[in-house]
């Protein structure tokens, strides 16, 4: 797995160091279809609302906040499937903190 430096540097600043040999510097770009925008502009508008524990000297992502995940929702005008997109990206993005803080 392979990430670029931008994640890396968040992983970073959120506690989970990302291992040299796993960065890459160039970014890759993806296209995002058209049904999925609303949903991946959401997600991203909760970017500063993830919430976390420490344990120990540990620091544990739980998931976004959903009060704030519901006003960008409606600030945005999303359409009522984005809430369960952002769940899902929200999952696969905790899978991710898990292995990079092991």
């Amino acid at each position: 797995m392979e990430i670029d430096d931008g994640l890396a540097a968040d992983f970073k600043l959120m506690g989970a160091p990302v291992e040299a040999h796993l960065i890459r510097n160039e970014v890759e770009a993806f296209q995002v279809w058209p049904v999925n925008w609303d949903s991946v502009t959401a997600f991203l508008g909760c970017q500063t609302q993830w919430v976390s524990s420490s344990v120990g000297k540990a620091l544990v992502w739980t998931g976004i906040d959903y009060k704030s995940l519901d006003v960008v929702l409606q600030r945005y005008g999303s359409p009522d499937h984005a809430f369960d997109d952002v769940q899902y990206m929200e999952r696969e993005a905790l899978k991710v903190f898990a292995r990079a803080s092991r």
